[in-house]
């Protein structure tokens, strides 16, 4: 019998508070567990499994507890001999704050979750189709990238040359008719300026996006396509260049988790950089099946299931691996995301976290009412092999609407704006129909290196760029 102890993923910062709980652990039958949750100030706090919690209820409870002295705060949760119908599901961990100094702290109290999946043997495969909650921070705050430091540095594993990232469909480059060419598309989800998300049905949304969300995960595994680990994907969002802009990528996969960060920074668990070199091979990310490269103006990753991309400014991009398809893609009972859709029942948008303040988000329609015209420009052609495929395949929804939201009424959109827009769907078609991603955008500087030196400017500090520039 393996017996676990517990490996923090993040310590997260809650104002002058801490709470520690692991975002996610994954058993095998049998395995012995404590799963402890630890604070550096609380009076009393519990661990509940699978329960909804009344915000307002908790709200009530603190006040019992206003006037305890705040200190370091440990509770545990045993679990013995796992087993998938007992232990498996969504455990939260709830933290009252008390007092410090007489005053009341603020927030009264703290809430974050863990996701515990049982494997039913020692080769996962299980084929529960039960949808479940994804590890979510803090209910007080958002979560937030470990700072690196410039002396926190990693050494990358190199792959063998036969993990190359290229796109994993080849792309016909001659073709006059359906007998000479592979109809179909790979399904993607693009993020773009002023807050469009265009789902891997090809329908452009905007939507209301503050601190986190969820864009895509999928949480069982044993579908059809047998997934052996569960994965996320979160997007953090803030105010960039006028308008809401993709801040970060944060990818959780089995039990591991790093983050691509504005700037094209790469960061690991801990706060370590991640080194990765412009014109290098793809490399491993310790602990996981993903390879990452610099390349094209993106950092990129491969994940064995699915791929992502961030231009390291304000859009991204998910692209599920599989083979071209000539059908939209199906959402299944372990997807979740707005990259699906806003299907989050009381999390709105799917965000995760901290919801009041800057980060308090509406379900309201937040679509631009009028159009402009010249936002056409943004859109491209589709191959011959998207014809009749339907919008998942073309690529014209997300980046049109994405020209009206940051362009919309009084606004114009900056140079940069402009110049990510143009770029990101480029990227997008290119994606869907496996063509290669190297490719010129006249709103974008001449010279590349402009470029390049801007977008790190807007980042943490790094050792050294990822690119070559003089």
């Amino acid at each position: 019998m393996i017996r676990w102890t517990l490996v923090l993923l993040f310590a997260v910062q809650l104002h002058a508070e801490m709470i520690n709980f692991p975002e996610f652990i994954e058993l095998q039958a049998g395995d012995y567990y404590e799963l402890i949750c630890q604070s550096d100030e609380g009076v009393k706090g519990r661990i509940v499994k699978d329960e909804d919690l009344d915000e307002n209820e908790l709200l009530t409870e603190s006040y019992r507890y206003a006037k305890g002295k705040t200190g370091t705060f440990l509770i545990g949760e045993k679990i013995a001999n796992a087993n998938k119908k007992e232990h498996e599901g969504m455990y939260t961990c709830i933290v009252f704050h008390g007092s410090r100094d007489g005053k009341l702290i603020i927030p009264s109290y703290s809430t974050a979750q863990c996701l515990v999946i049982v494997a039913d043997s020692l080769n996962p495969t299980s084929t529960s189709r039960e949808p479940v909650n994804p590890p979510t921070p803090t209910a007080t705050e958002s979560f937030e990238p470990p700072t690196p430091t410039a002396i926190d540095s990693v050494e990358p594993s190199t792959p063998s040359p036969q993990d190359p990232l290229e796109p994993s469909t080849p792309t016909p480059t001659e073709a006059e008719g359906p007998d000479e060419v592979t109809m179909g598309a790979s399904h993607v989800c693009s993020v773009f300026p002023g807050g469009v998300i265009e789902s891997f049905d090809g329908i452009g949304n905007t939507y209301d996006l503050a601190c986190t969300h969820v864009l895509a995960a999928h949480m069982v595994t044993g579908d059809d396509d047998f997934v052996p680990y569960p994965w996320f994907i979160y997007g953090t969002f803030d105010e960039h260049e006028g308008n809401v802009a993709l801040m970060s990528m944060t990818f959780f996969v089995g039990r591991s988790a790093f983050e691509f960060q504005r700037g094209w920074l790469v960061s690991l668990e801990g706060g370590k950089k991640f080194p990765v070199k412009e014109g290098q091979n793809p490399v491993q990310i310790p602990n996981t099946p993903c390879y990452v490269m610099f390349q094209d103006k993106h950092l990129q990753l491969r994940c064995g299931y699915f791929e992502a991309y961030y231009d390291g400014i304000l859009s991204g991009h998910i692209r599920l691996i599989s083979m071209r398809s000539s059908e939209q893609f199906e959402k299944r009972n372990g997807n979740i995301g707005l990259c699906w859709d806003a299907q989050s029942g009381w999390r709105k948008n799917w965000q995760v976290g901290r919801t009041y303040g800057e980060c308090a988000v509406s379900l309201a329609d937040k679509t631009c009412k009028t159009e402009e015209a010249s936002c056409v420009q943004y859109a491209r052609d589709a191959p011959f092999s998207a014809q009749g495929l339907g919008a998942w395949a073309l690529c014209e929804a997300g980046p049109t609407q994405s020209c009206s939201e940051i362009n919309c009424g009084d606004k114009t959109a900056s140079a940069v704006q402009e110049c990510a827009l143009q770029q990101a769907s480029r990227i997008m078609c290119s994606l869907k129909h496996s063509t290669p991603l190297s490719g010129t955008d006249d709103k974008c500087p001449a010279d590349e290196c402009v470029w390049k030196k801007d977008v790190l400017s807007r980042g943490c500090p790094q050792d050294s760029p990822p690119f070559r520039c003089a």
